[in-house]
C-alpha cells in the first residue's frame, strides 16, 4: 500500500470543495493524495496553490473533497475571491478537477470593486482635495526612493473620477526586469509604507514574460479617501 503523508499547510487562506473527474470525464486515472498541487485555475489564469484535505487522505477519481488551500503568491490574489467562485484544478491544458470556494479564510483575499467600497465609506468620509493629494504626493516619492527598478514617478491627478483619483506611473531603469519579484516590492511598499489602516488594493497582470503590465488599483481611506492605481509597464 502506497503510504500517505499527511500535509498541513503553514497558513490557509481559501476553503473549498473539489470534485475530481472521471477518467471518463477526461479527468485523471489514479487517485490524487493529501498535499496535491495541481494548478489552480480562476479568471483565465493558472496559479500555484497547495492543498490540505479535510477529513480524508486521499480522493478517488469521482469523488468530492474538501481542502483547505494556500497559494505560492498571495499577493495575485489578494481581492479577488467570493463565496461560491468556481475554478479548476488542472494538469497543464487539461483540468482534472473542479471546485468552489466555501469560505475565505483570509480577510484581504475577499473579492472588492469599487462600488463596494463606496457602500461600506463612512459618509463623514471627504474624497481628497487639491491641497491634501499633494501631500500623498510627497509620501509617494519617499517611499519609492529606495526601490532601485524604478527611475521616476509620474502622477496624473483626476479627483473627480472616483474610481481613479490618483495614477502613478512608474518608470523602470531597465525594462528587462523579473515581474513577480517587482510586485512583491510594489505591493510591500503600498501597504508598510503608503496606505491608511483601512485600505483595499488588488492587482492585475498582462503577461510574465520580457514584456508585461501591472497595475495596484487601491482605494484607502481615514477621514479622507483616496482611490487609484499605479502602474508599471514594458510593453
Amino acid at each position: 500500500m502506497t503510504e500517505v503523508i499527511t500535509q498541513k499547510l503553514k497558513s490557509s487562506e481559501l476553503e473549498a470543495e473539489i470534485y475530481y473527474l472521471t477518467t471518463e470525464e477526461g479527468g485523471r486515472e489514479n487517485y490524487v493524495t493529501n498535499g496535491y498541487r495541481g494548478q489552480f485555475y480562476y479568471n483565465g489564469r493558472d496559479w500555484d496553490a497547495s492543498q490540505e484535505f479535510i477529513e480524508k487522505e486521499i480522493c478517488n477519481p469521482g469523488e468530492t473533497v474538501k481542502v483547505y488551500l494556500q497559494t505560492l503568491s498571495p499577493d495575485f490574489h489578494i481581492g479577488q475571491f467570493s463565496v461560491g467562485q468556481i475554478f479548476e484544478i488542472r494538469e497543464g491544458a487539461k483540468a482534472v478537477g473542479k471546485g468552489k470556494i466555501t469560505k475565505i479564510l483570509r480577510p484581504d483575499f475577499n473579492y472588492w470593486d469599487f462600488d463596494s467600497f463606496y457602500n461600506q465609506l463612512p459618509k463623514t468620509s471627504k474624497p481628497y482635495d487639491d491641497e491634501n493629494i499633494q501631500r500623498f504626493l510627497v509620501d509617494f516619492d519617499w517611499a519609492f526612493e529606495d526601490l532601485e527598478e524604478i527611475s521616476e514617478l509620474r502622477f496624473q491627478e483626476n479627483l473627480s473620477n472616483k474610481n481613479e483619483m490618483l495614477e502613478v506611473e512608474c518608470i523602470l531603469k531597465n525594462k528587462k526586469i523579473k515581474c513577480r519579484p517587482l510586485i512583491d516590492k510594489v505591493c510591500e511598499i503600498w501597504r508598510e509604507k503608503l496606505s491608511f489602516e483601512k485600505s483595499l488594493y488588488k492587482v492585475a497582470v498582462q503577461n510574465f514574460g520580457d514584456k508585461f503590465e501591472f497595475q495596484l488599483s487601491f482605494a484607502t481611506w481615514h477621514d479622507m479617501y483616496l482611490t487609484g492605481k499605479i502602474v508599471v509597464k514594458t510593453i
